[in-house]
């Protein structure tokens, strides 16, 4: 069974830390593109494509997985958790990554950091273009495989911890599901 409630997307919001695009202690093979990751003058998008595999948002600072990636997605909660945490660059570029990053650097999005990325006017899918200021499927896409369905978050409902929170990207709706529902999933790095 499945419970969506819709909440002003607004509602809840959370000061996340600049990470920049790419963080690595990898000295030897430094991140890639990482000049491309930064809002220069006069670049305005909120959404700057790393060439690495990876996405950073200007306004939350987090880093979202670029392309779909067949290995992390529709899992239920406890699969989803633990293919977000082992995503790594390592394996000759798995999900588009070149960005040196390292198994346990991924992770869920939680329900705060998906409500502010979630356009409610927009739709489908309720997220923004890459300037922010637009409807992703009218403006410049910033993602790849994004799809209009339920994405999984890493916040669990603190009164049934068999039930984590989520976002469904047909119209911006918050959910909770049984944890052994299957969703999408769409890993973060950086933010809280």
């Amino acid at each position: 069974m499945r419970f969506v409630a819709s909440l002003p997307v607004g509602s809840a919001y959370v000061l996340l830390v600049s990470v920049g695009c790419s963080a690595s202690n990898d000295m030897i093979n430094p991140p890639v593109a990482d000049a491309a990751c930064s809002n220069l003058p006069g670049h305005g998008d909120r959404f700057v494509d790393c060439g690495n595999g990876t996405v950073t948002d200007t306004q939350t600072h987090l880093i979202w997985l670029r392309d779909d990636c067949p290995l992390v997605s529709h899992q239920d909660w406890y699969a989803a958790t633990d293919s977000a945490g082992t995503l790594a660059h390592l394996k000759d570029g798995e999900c588009g990554l070149s960005d040196h990053s390292s198994a346990g650097s991924w992770r869920l999005p939680t329900l705060t950091e998906w409500q502010a990325i979630v356009k409610s006017s927009c739709g489908p899918p309720t997220i923004p273009d890459k300037a922010g200021t637009g409807c992703y499927a009218t403006g410049t896409q910033w993602a790849s495989g994004v799809r209009s369905s339920f994405y999984w978050s890493s916040s669990t409902v603190l009164i049934n911890p068999g039930r984590a929170w989520g976002v469904y990207l047909l119209d911006g709706s918050v959910f909770s599901d049984p944890n052994s529902n299957r969703n999408d999933v769409w890993p973060v790095r950086g933010g809280q």
